[in-house]
């Protein structure tokens, strides 16, 4: 049903300034908004009154310049500038060089229970977001639905977030255009170059994770339903929803082979209920991967899953790709959900390594793999650590220089973790706050001439079994070079690696 039309067009009258908050004078109805930080804030109004009463975190200062405009009130922040109509009480914005952001269309007018309103939708934009759904594709144009989670994530460099009670609609099936219905108009704006820089924006405006749904229960345990749970996980997290749940335990009386495909799905889920089942070995390797995401989930707002979009932004094809996801920055995860035992899947930008067979493919192109494993790809330019009983594994996938930082939760600090090309070496570097042995693994690398640092050399081992500290083995079928070391806390371990 189209909305209905309002007896008259809102106008400002007048505006002021009350520290970050600026406050619209109608002639009918009420506006205000109230900038977060230089790349975001919050737009409210009432079709008719004053607004209702809403708490006010307290935020830093941030340095608007407001001015009366012709036609408009026009506001300027280092990062942004934001248009005001005041005719209509349309909003628009642009970065600061002049890019257009987001701009209304139309003004919003009663409709049902709330109220909607158009938005601006450029030709080759894309929006993601909007909540737990189990569509292949995460791309919401020519597509319309109702949501609980009203997250939306633009292409073209914003977020927008409703923090009200629901239920929400929005609409895309417009050639221009998306609407938006919502109970009023109440909205944050979230600028960012990157998806991530948007999710630090909502994190820092919300302030809380945008939704945990139940984990138990569902449809019976099926291909079908192991498919589905798996899109609504990446869904989901595209969503800001940070700690979805998966129900492992109602799997257990499945056939073998889906049981054990869930297993590979549920044990990447950090909220996990497993029941009386156990979890796979990988997930027991990633006990130290998943405690270095957990602060940047805590202070950033980061799902631990991330999804294409949110990886690549500039690759336009990963929207096409809901039922495959990074695991951090550092691993591409493309679970198997039928009986075949194998998938095509869309290999991002980037070169990658098949963790299961060593094998190196180039991205930007889709494969078919065929494996009862977990499809598991290292981006290269990466460190992945890999818990073991003796120790922990890191395994570097050159050339590009990598870094990873392990949370040491017993002394609260964090160890260092280093590895470049150097000039005519490789240059390997750990700044340990436990005391641990460490075993180096740098993929597709010929054999060594000198493995040490400084007068130092290091023994090479017969065979990998044979590895002690500071010895080394060259694994001539996978051409991969094994460095072993044990390193006491405080102790920086360098090894340099030469041909």
């Amino acid at each position: 049903m189209p909305p209905q039309t309002l007896a008259a067009v809102a106008a400002i009258v007048s505006f002021a300034v009350h520290g970050n908050r600026i406050e619209f004078r109608m002639d009918h109805g009420s506006a205000e908004l109230t900038w977060v930080s230089p790349d975001s804030f919050r737009f409210r109004r009432s079709l008719e009154g004053p607004l209702p009463a809403a708490a006010r975190a307290d935020k830093e200062p941030v340095e608007i310049k407001a001015e009366d405009a012709p036609g408009a009130v026009r506001m300027r922040s280092k990062n942004l500038e934001v248009t005001v109509q005041k005719r209509g009480v349309l909003v628009s914005v642009r970065r600061f060089d002049g890019e257009p952001l987001m701009r209304d269309l139309s003004e919003p007018r009663t409709a049902g229970k709330g109220v909607a309103w158009d938005r601006a939708m450029p030709p080759g934009s894309r929006f993601y977001g909007l909540g737990r759904g189990d569509d292949p594709t995460y791309d919401w144009r020519g597509k319309a639905g109702e949501t609980e989670v009203p997250f939306l994530l633009s292409s073209t460099g914003y977020g927008e977030y409703h923090p009200g009670g629901g239920p929400f609609r929005f609409d895309f099936t417009a050639a221009d255009r998306y609407r938006v219905q919502a109970p009023g108009v109440d909205y944050y704006f979230l600028y960012g170059l990157r998806p991530k820089a948007v999710f630090e924006a909502l994190h820092d405006a919300a302030g809380r994770d945008l939704g945990v749904p139940a984990a138990s229960g569902g449809p019976p345990p099926s291909w079908a339903s192991l498919r589905e749970e798996l899109l609504r996980l990446t869904h989901g997290f595209l969503s800001a929803m940070l700690h979805q749940g998966f129900d492992l335990a109602r799997y257990a009386g499945a056939p073998p082979d889906l049981l054990a495909r869930a297993k590979q799905v549920g044990s990447l889920v950090p909220d996990v209920q497993a029941g009386s089942l156990e979890l796979s070995g990988f997930r027991r390797q990633l006990k130290t991967f998943f405690a270095a995401y957990e602060p940047e989930t805590r202070e950033k707002g980061y799902p631990l899953w991330h999804p294409l979009p949110f990886q690549f932004p500039d690759d336009p094809e990963c929207a096409r790709h809901a039922d495959e996801f990074m695991l951090g920055d550092e691993m591409l995860i493309a679970p198997i959900c039928d009986a075949s035992g194998q998938r095509s899947f869309y290999l991002p930008p980037g070169v990658w390594t098949n963790l299961e067979t060593n094998e190196v493919a180039q991205g930007r192109r889709t494969i078919t793999i065929k494996t009862e494993s977990l499809p598991v790809f290292a981006r290269n330019g990466t460190i992945i650590p890999l818990d073991s009983p003796g120790g922990m594994g890191l395994h570097y996938f050159p050339q590009l220089a990598a870094e990873f930082f392990v949370l040491e939760t017993e002394v609260n600090d964090w160890t260092q973790i280093h590895a470049s090309p150097a000039a005519e070496i490789y240059r390997l570097q750990i700044d340990s706050k436990v005391a641990r042995d460490y075993q180096w693994v740098i993929h597709h690398v010929e054999r060594p001439s000198t493995v040490g640092y400084q007068e130092i050399r290091y023994g090479e081992a017969g065979t990998q079994k044979e590895l002690s500290d500071r010895t080394w083995f060259y694994e001539t079928a996978k051409k991969n070079l094994h460095v072993r070391v044990r390193v006491n806390a405080g102790e920086s371990s360098v090894i340099h690696i030469g041909w």
